[in-house]
């Protein structure tokens, strides 16, 4: 299998995700989406954020260098990570997004 990558702009969700997920089937592979704004929850104290707002979707594999299968999918959510006054402000940020949708984060905070 070699490596594929590509670029669309501007096509709405729901467009290209099914023809893509038959395309890549049992292997590994990602979407990932950039250029995202968060938008503001003034009542859970987060601001509007454009800085590191992605979302990236795994197929088959659990991180982003697409290491080996897991036979499942996992979705992950790109916030800022912040401290203020010792105190994490971007973890509860990706908790109110994913709960935006019905979901709720399930792993651990990413730290590079």
């Amino acid at each position: 299998m070699l490596p594929v990558e590509w670029e669309v702009w501007g096509l709405p969700v729901g467009s290209i995700e099914d023809d893509l997920t038959a395309a890549i089937g049992p292997n590994v592979g990602l979407v990932n989406w950039q250029s995202l704004q968060w938008p503001a929850a003034p009542e859970a104290g987060f601001h509007g954020e454009a800085t590191h707002a992605e979302v990236t979707l795994l197929f088959n594999t659990r991180t982003r260098e697409l290491d080996g299968p897991t036979g499942d999918h996992t979705v992950l959510v790109h916030v800022r990570s912040i401290v203020c006054d010792g105190r994490q402000a971007g973890e509860p940020y990706a908790h109110w997004v994913a709960a935006q949708v019905g979901l709720a984060v399930t792993g651990p905070a990413q730290r590079s």
